[in-house]
């Protein structure tokens, strides 16, 4: 899992997978596979994806990619992927996008 803090940062095709063994209370915690900070003004990614495969338990997680909603904060052809297993991302950013689950 990747945690953006500073300013004015970009990155190129990064992919992300949870942990396969976690249960809920990982989701609960809020983890994100990408997170851009609250207080970063200025960020741009390009081919952005979050996989899932939580093999041993059922796992909801709401967000793949966590960031401030702003202008200046953008993502170009980001992704939620569910490769196997149990569970869903709801969104692919904050609360936007569809759900990824068994049998989409």
């Amino acid at each position: 899992m990747l945690e953006w803090n500073g300013n004015n940062g970009k990155s190129y095709f990064y992919q992300s997978e949870y942990p396969y063994d976690v249960d809920q209370s990982y989701a609960d915690a809020g983890f994100a596979g990408y997170k851009v900070a609250d207080t970063v003004k200025t960020h741009s990614a390009w081919g952005t994806g979050v996989y899932s495969y939580f093999r041993d338990h059922t796992v909801v997680i709401n967000s793949g990619i966590k960031a401030p909603k702003t202008g200046s904060v953008t993502f170009h052809n980001a992704l939620s992927v569910f490769l196997n297993g149990k569970g869903q991302i709801n969104h692919v950013i904050n609360d936007e996008g569809n759900a990824v689950r068994m049998g989409d």
